[in-house]
This record gives C-alpha cells, structure tokens and sequence, in this order.
C-alpha cells in the first residue's frame, strides 16, 4: 500500500494489520484443502480457471491449483498478497494480485469465482455490495459459477458469544461481539470488537459484517444475474438448514 494512502475503511486497515494475521493464523491449510476438496467432487471440477476472491494469504487459491485448476488470487491486503506470491511462487498456474473487490479489473473471464471464508458483506452502504456480485458476474464467463461462503444468520445470532478472551502469540485478545439493529437503508449488522494490550500500549480493532441471510442474498443474487443451484450448510457441503448450519454457502451460476 502506498504510504501516502491512509485507510478510510475498517477492513483496509484491519486485514493488514499483523494482529489479524495472529488471530486467525489458527486456520489450517488443511482445513482449506478439505474444503476445496468437497467443492472439487461435488461439482466434478476439471481444469478451469478460477478466481479467488478475497484470497488472504491464499490457502484455498493454492489448494485449488494443487488440484490443476489455473487460479488467479485478488486481495486488499497488500500484506496478505506479499505473502501469497511469496509462498506459492513455484506453483504452476497460480497468481496473486492485489485489488479491491468492488472494482477490480481483470483482462480475464473465468470459469468460477470463489468468494470464501465469510468474505463478503463488508461495507455499510448496500450498493457496494451489489458492487461487488456485478464484478465478479462481469469476470465469468457465460455460464460460469459463483460460490458466496457466507455465514448462516439465524446461527450466528442463536450461538453469538457476547465476550471472550483468547490467547494468541502470547497476546490476549478482548472480544465482543453484539448484532446492531439497521440504520437507514443498511443492514444489521453483526459487530465484533477486538482489544488487546502490548508493549507498544492499548488497541482496538473493529469488524463489521451485514448480517445477510437467505432472502437477502438470494434477492440480491437475482438481481445481479445470478441463478442458485443450490444452498449448503457446511464445509462438507451437507445440505443447509436454516438456523441450524452454521454456513451459508450459495452454488450459483451466471444467468
């Protein structure tokens, strides 16, 4: 990221910040291959090129090019990004590039586009949402697929942990979490706090997630051009019961 350019948005900020990177860093690469693993067998993937949308650091980018898929990987991050080509660099057919998912522009149309990891749902006003589907609907090819890994909100409401405290890097880590009631036209929207004290003094980072279940997301797909082949409740793809799976994950395809 350029050092003249300051952040001006919760996300730009916090997903390039090395304590997010030590909060989540618990998240496994075999988690990622197991899931791209099911996405690969269920859908009898073969050989396309894909677009991981909101890619981090690039597990699932890499497990999807491990299975012979060409895979290009975008990212805010300019950090997550850095780390990305650094890791996989010797890997045939996978690629980073740094971009917001708003705007980004590829001289290139894909097969698939995933969006994963709840990637999605970042930003208060809705029209950068729906920003967001119309992008990836211009990057796919005719007939091409989307997969949105979202959280299920009747889930998430019933078994929201209102405080906590987790070690990570020995760091402590105040969480809180709440689900703030819609403001004008936005969303609800689910709100979790992130404190923690070092050396360096006391911080506190804040993420936000519009809180989007099925008939939103299902309207907003509609209208961006997208069909819903099918709805699933976990990483397994089991099938999705509303307010008993804890994900929300759409099979959609370009109308």
């Amino acid at each position: 990221m350029d050092a003249s350019h300051q952040p001006s948005e919760w996300f730009e900020a916090w997903f390039d910040n090395p304590h997010y990177h030590q909060l989540y860093g618990h998240r496994s690469n075999a988690e990622a291959e197991a899931f791209v693993e099911s996405m690969h067998k269920r859908w009898n993937w073969e050989g396309l090129s894909l677009l991981d949308l909101a890619c981090g650091k690039g597990r699932h980018a890499y497990a999807a090019a491990m299975k012979g898929h060409r895979v290009v990987g975008l990212d805010l991050s300019p950090n997550s990004i850095a780390a990305a080509q650094l890791s996989h660099r010797a890997v045939k057919g996978l690629s980073f590039v740094e971009g917001d998912m708003r705007d980004f522009s590829l001289e290139q149309r894909f097969d698939g586009i995933l969006n994963l990891f709840t990637s999605f749902g970042y930003f208060s006003q809705p029209e950068d949402h729906m920003a967001v589907l119309a992008n990836v609907h211009a990057h796919l090819k005719p007939g091409g697929f989307f997969v949105l890994d979202f959280l299920d909100v009747q889930f998430a409401q019933k078994h929201l942990v209102h405080n906590e405290q987790l070690e990570r890097g020995g760091v402590s880590y105040q969480i809180s979490r709440e689900l703030v009631p819609a403001m004008g036209d936005g969303y609800p929207t689910f709100v979790k706090r992130i404190a923690h004290t070092t050396a360096a003094g006391s911080k506190e980072h804040v993420e936000r997630v519009a809180a989007l279940d099925n008939e939103h997301l299902t309207s907003m797909m509609a209208e961006s051009g997208f069909e819903i082949l099918g709805r699933y409740g976990s990483y397994a793809l089991d099938p999705w019961i509303e307010g008993e799976s804890n994900r929300l994950i759409l099979h959609t395809q370009k109308s």
